[in-house]
Formats: structure tokens, sequence, C-alpha cells
């Protein structure tokens, strides 16, 4: 199902998928996990030979599933690309990706012990204003407070790195930064629209 909208643009890929367990990756976030299933070892391996690093990550509904099928796993996850790789004496695969685009997830199919998936990959280009400049202002300062009351963020270190004059972009590195649950996070993630997805950021700091 594509979307009808003046600010998002959608294209066609393939690539293999990682399902995450109890975890949400944003575009434009850098984050790390452990790879330990076989086939997402597999379609982690099948990205760096055939799909220039880019892989397709996905959250799990429920975290306790060993073997999701589509229907375990959310519509909406990030297409992302392998920053470093390193195996693990006990075959595990340590990953650093980082974050492009949000995509939906159309198809499933396991390859030679790989899945696959044919994802539409969003391409979101949200106009600034005067108005959705001025409420970014707003979300930013309630941010700053909530870093301070949260002594896991330096504020000042990551204020230098938010695009102030990207608002899809803005949003996703806050939510990034945000101790909320993964529900939270994935809901946040499933809003296509930069101006809803900063109201429910807003919501979220208040």
């Amino acid at each position: 199902m594509s979307i009808s909208s003046t600010f998002i643009d959608s294209t066609q890929d393939r690539l293999p998928l990682v399902p995450l367990r109890d975890m949400v990756v944003f575009p434009h976030m850098m984050a790390p996990f452990i790879v330990g299933r076989e086939s997402s070892v597999n379609a982690l391996e099948r990205s760096i030979s055939e799909t220039g690093k880019r892989i397709f990550l996905v959250a799990q509904k429920d975290p306790r599933v060993d073997d999701p099928t589509r229907d375990d796993m959310h519509d909406i996850g990030v297409v992302a690309s392998v920053v470093q790789n390193l195996k693990l004496p006990n075959g595990n695969v340590k990953v650093m990706v980082e974050g492009i685009q949000r995509g939906k997830l159309e198809q499933l199919e396991e390859v030679e012990g790989a899945l696959f998936a044919d994802v539409e990959i969003y391409e979101i280009d949200y106009p600034m204003d005067d108005k959705v400049e001025a409420y970014m202002n707003k979300v930013l300062g309630i941010f700053e407070q909530y870093a301070k009351m949260s002594h896991h963020l330096a504020f000042e270190g990551l204020i230098s790195t938010i695009k102030l004059d990207e608002p899809d972009r803005f949003c996703d590195q806050l939510a990034a930064h945000l101790m909320v649950s993964t529900t939270e996070k994935q809901s946040l993630l499933e809003l296509l629209n930069p101006y809803e997805r900063l109201q429910r950021l807003h919501d979220l700091l208040e």
C-alpha cells in the first residue's frame, strides 16, 4: 500500500531482514546489538555480500518468539547500513548499524536460510515553516529539561548533532534518545508525518 502525500515518496527494494527483540532502530541512529539466530546471521552475511551492507530491521511484536513469521513482526521497520560486524567465538555476531530510512514490510521469504523482505522504502521531505520551527524549539526546550533529569544523557554533546532545519531527522534524533518502552518507540517509528511525530514526542516528554 502506497501512502499518498506531498512530502512522502516511496521506492521498492528487496533486502535481507533481521528481526529485533525488544529494540527499535530509528533513521540516523547508530545502534549496536548481538545477532545470534542462524537466519539472522545468514541475513547479515547476505547484506554484506549482496546488498551493499544494507539490511532491513523490524521489531518483533513478542521478543520471546524464537522463529518469528510475518505475523510476529511489525509492519514498519528501518533500512539500515551495517557499519561494523565482529564474529564472536560462540558464533554470534556483534554488529553496529546506522538507520537510514523507514520502510514497510510487504512480503517475507526465506532464501537459503536467510530471511528476505520486499520493502516499501519511504523518502520523507517535510517542509520547514515558522509554525514547525517554533514547535521544534518548544519540544527541544522540554527535551533539554528531560536530558538534565536523565543522567545518562549528555545534552550538550547531543545538541551539536541535532538537525534543527530538518523536522523529520530532528524527531528521529530525539526519539532515539527517549527512555520509553519498545511499544512507545515503535509507535513513534510508525508515524510517517514528522509533525504528528513532533506532537507525540511533546506528549511523551510532558
